[in-house]
């Protein structure tokens, strides 16, 4: 008896963001010369061809229109390889490359503490320089006497 466990994966079909990056480009793709064309020829025929296919373009099924590129793009990134997550065939490159990414990421995490400290203390040195500059305005006898005394 063959087991279940040792068949082939059959590819994913596109999902739901190729579907809309393709339909989205095959609209756009005829919407767009068409309404070119047509303003060339005859400026009313083309409003009236603008305004149709403005007036599809809500038509479109919602399921496949996001809230904009980047949630496309994050619809179809798990479809797509991580340069990262898989191994180029060279073992001295990979363990090279982790190395390197590793050392790269605690320099950035470095960086970034430094410019922390940095900030925290220009914004303590602004701090004590207002400080003493209301200080020494304290200090200074004011010559004013009140008016109506």
């Amino acid at each position: 008896m063959a087991e279940t466990s040792q068949m082939p994966r059959l590819p994913a079909a596109p999902g739901p963001g190729a579907l809309h990056i393709l339909t989205t480009l095959l609209y756009a793709g005829f919407a767009i010369p068409v309404t070119i064309i047509a303003l060339d020829e005859a400026w009313p025929a083309g409003v009236a061809v603008a305004v149709i296919f403005a007036i599809f373009w809500p038509k479109i099924p919602k399921s496949l229109r996001r809230a904009g590129p980047k949630a496309a793009v994050e619809t179809v990134s798990p479809d797509t390889p991580q340069p990262g997550t898989r191994p180029s065939g060279n073992a001295s490159f990979d363990a090279y490359r982790v190395e390197m990414l590793n050392r790269l990421e605690q320099e950035q995490v470095n960086f970034e503490s430094f410019l922390e400290r940095l900030r925290d203390a220009k914004d303590q040195s602004e701090f004590d320089r207002f400080m003493d500059a209301r200080a020494e305005e304290r200090a200074r006898p004011t010559d004013e006497t009140p008016a109506g005394a």
